[in-house]
């Protein structure tokens, strides 16, 4: 752990959930066939926590040392939280009912959140900001639970969805215009669709050549 910092390229991330708790949830990817954590130490939350806009690279980088001296690993709070999110999010898109247990989980992490609220003017008003306390990396948890509050309560639970590429874990909310959204991105999933049904095509129309 010593000499790492948070790397200021945070692409290899999905944020493509239109959520936040969805992009947690997310850090959980298959590849090449196999389960893939792309949270493997303290220094890899800190840089997802930058390509979520949750911290800049310069507050990564200045709690990382206090962050890495708790723990070199992901602390477990962190990822036994995940976990929640994930299975409601799963039970959610099988049809089933969140249990009692996994949203007292998410309460609780809202209910131990440390920060402060600060009221400001703006040039076209006021504003109601949340100045949070990240000197624990599990205070990061807090704004994560209330954007899985907010789509629970807020959001057409209708459209939350998986990949439709069936070697795909990714979910998301889809919140375009159609709601006919079916990949975790174009550039991704989709485009490796297209492909494959091109391909299918073709190999269809020789065999029917005489």
């Amino acid at each position: 752990m010593k000499g790492r910092t948070a790397e200021p390229d945070a692409s290899r991330f999905f944020l493509i959930g239109n959520n936040l708790a969805l992009d947690f949830v997310n850090t959980e990817i298959v590849c090449d066939g196999a389960p893939l954590d792309l949270l493997t130490d303290i220094a890899d939350f800190a840089t997802w926590g930058v390509g979520a806009s949750l911290l800049t690279a310069t507050q990564a980088n200045t709690l990382l040392h206090a962050w890495s001296q708790r723990s070199k690993g992901v602390p477990q709070q962190v990822l036994s939280f995940r976990k929640t999110l994930s299975g409601i999010f799963r039970d959610l898109l099988r049809g089933n009912s969140v249990s009692a247990e996994s949203l007292a989980a998410v309460s609780e992490v809202l209910n131990r959140h440390k920060g402060r609220v600060e009221l400001r003017k703006t040039p076209s008003g006021f504003e109601k900001r949340l100045q949070a306390d990240y000197t624990d990396p599990r205070q990061l948890l807090a704004p994560i639970a209330e954007a899985a509050a907010d789509l629970l309560c807020g959001a057409d639970l209708r459209y939350l969805r998986r990949c439709e590429n069936p070697k795909c874990v990714l979910i998301f909310h889809d919140t375009t215009k159609s709601h006919r959204r079916r990949w975790c991105s174009m550039a991704a999933c989709g485009n490796r669709a297209k492909a494959a049904s091109f391909y299918r095509r073709q190999q269809r129309s020789g065999r029917r050549r005489p």
